[in-house]
């Protein structure tokens, strides 16, 4: 089997995924095309060798591989699930991980050699797939809504079929873990199953450690919200999650715009005016520029009035960015309701005023 896709959807592209694929192949083809003299020197202090450990190893053993067969199934591995897991947790973290939940990996399998396989102390491990172990832990973890597109041979014939993650990713690592046992049972092994077993402990464990769960349920409301705008389908049982969720997380802004979404996807009410409103209000503090756009998507649903302060600050965010009619007509909305003069509105007369003379 061999998986060929998810049904998830980049949001980013994968600048890191793609420069850790680059370093493998030019580090596989100079590996490959040097001299004797420079080969054995890489395979005795850029390997990992249990019986002879440099500490750099750990990390630099992730660069290098065997075969060419050996670089093309990493490459497939690493570029299905670190394109995927680096969407969700952004360049650095996606790196870090990768990095520590390799060493982890390589930690495991000299661990494992030394107590139970001495006869293999001094056999080289090399690949990326110790981290990538790593990343399909995360993906499990942060990822466990999504469904793996796998492709399969039956007598020759192409097969395609989609197999919940929950399912495909435990299978995956009972095998590792199954081959891991069998090594120690003296069952001769061409694969270091314990390095894919440690990666994927520490890939998992660690967003466990981390609390990523709430995340990972958000991106999964977010998931289905998308999904069901596509389909033209309701998820009442979703809103309801994400609700009982929201009483977890009452600060979460994305959780109050993905309800906010919800509740106004067909028609307008007041419960998604209110989630909107609060999702403004937590935009407004840490990213004004997604207040913005959040506030455009609320306008075009409601053109519905602010407390004065919280509008004029809006307004003036569009004005500042180019929107100069929306943030007029938003000023001169604010303008006309029946608002008690304030501060705020002194300034939302002054600032239309100062709009209309730049038209």
């Amino acid at each position: 089997m061999l998986p060929i896709g998810t049904n998830l959807t980049l949001r980013n592209f994968p600048w890191a995924t793609v420069g850790l694929l680059v370093v493998n192949w030019v580090l596989f083809l100079f590996d490959h095309e040097s001299p004797y003299g420079i080969r054995f020197w890489i395979s005795q202090y850029l390997f990992s060798i249990p019986g002879d450990q440099y500490p750099w190893q750990l990390i630099t053993s992730l660069f290098f591989h065997g075969d060419l067969f050996h670089i093309i199934g990493n490459s497939i591995f690493l570029w299905l699930f670190g394109s995927f897991v680096e969407d969700k947790l952004g360049r650095q973290i996606f790196l870090f991980f990768y990095f520590f939940t390799g060493a982890a990996a390589t930690l495991l399998h000299g661990i494992m050699v030394g107590l139970f396989l001495k006869d293999q102390v001094f056999v080289p491990l090399l690949g990326a797939s110790g981290g990538i172990s790593g990343i399909m832990g995360i993906f499990l973890y942060r990822c466990y809504y999504s469904k793996m597109k796998i492709l399969f041979f039956f007598f020759f014939f192409p097969i395609r079929i989609q197999i919940p993650t929950m399912i495909i990713l435990p299978l995956w690592f009972l095998f590792d873990l199954l081959g891991g046992i069998d090594s120690i049972r003296g069952i001769p092994q061409n694969v270091a199953f314990w390095a894919h077993t440690g990666g994927f402990l520490a890939g998992f464990g660690s967003c466990k450690y981390l609390h990523y769960g709430t995340q990972a349920q958000i991106e999964r409301l977010e998931f289905v919200a998308d999904r069901s705008a596509e389909q033209h389908i309701t998820y009442g049982r979703d809103i309801e999650a994400a609700e009982k969720l929201l009483q977890k997380v009452p600060e979460n802004p994305e959780l109050h715009l993905q309800l906010a979404r919800a509740m106004s996807r067909w028609k307008t009410s007041p419960e998604g005016s209110d989630h909107y409103q609060r999702a403004i209000r937590h935009y407004v503090k840490k990213d004004p520029l997604k207040a913005m756009d959040v506030f455009i998507e609320f306008w075009k649903k409601y053109l519905s009035v602010f407390e004065p302060r919280l509008q004029l600050t809006l307004s003036m965010l569009l004005y500042k960015h180019g929107h100069t009619d929306l943030s007029s007509h938003t000023l001169r909305a604010l303008i006309d309701s029946p608002q008690p003069p304030d501060f705020a509105m002194e300034q939302a007369y002054l600032s239309l005023a100062k709009i209309y003379k730049t038209i």
